[in-house]
């Protein structure tokens, strides 16, 4: 069974959703609200089911994708490399992707990352990003202008709501 994600929030509450019962109930979880990475937690419903979860403390959310793309290594706004990628997870502030072939890129370096939304629209994303993860082909990116006055902010704010 995999874990079910649930979200602290800025109040330091976690609502759990029973998959047996579909019974919630919202637990005050001052212990994780300070949380910087993922914790699993084993939660028991008064039905007697057991489930993991998975607590996870985000400014905001992060959805699964799978949207191909490409991206460009910029060093002092000139392109340096260039590949293909698929956008794995996005939220309005930064995004999860996975690179197709192994790249020399470091933590800190500067990536614009342009893609297609599956909207309506097929909205164009290009926006300027920082690596702040590597794990083998999935590098973790933060946005450089998340403001929301930024059009693509906005493309990928009503994405995320829809």
């Amino acid at each position: 069974m995999n874990d079910i994600k649930v979200f602290i929030t800025s109040e330091g509450e976690a609502t759990f959703v029973c998959p047996q019962c579909e019974r919630s109930r919202t637990v005050a979880v001052a212990a994780n609200a300070k949380l910087s990475r993922a914790s699993r937690v084993r939660v028991k419903c008064p039905c007697g089911h057991h489930f993991p979860v998975t607590l996870e403390r985000r400014r905001y959310f992060r959805k699964s994708v799978n949207l191909s793309g490409s991206f460009f290594q910029t060093v002092n706004g000139r392109h340096v490399d260039r590949g293909e990628m698929a956008v794995r997870d996005l939220s309005r502030t930064g995004l999860r992707i996975r690179l197709n072939e192994n790249r020399p890129l470091q933590v800190g370096d500067t990536l614009l990352v342009e893609f297609h939304l599956d909207d309506r629209q097929h909205s164009l994303i290009r926006k300027e990003s920082i690596v702040r993860r590597i794990d083998g082909f999935d590098l973790g990116t933060e946005f450089t202008a998340p403001e929301i006055t930024d059009a693509n902010t906005r493309a990928i704010g009503f994405y995320l709501a829809g």
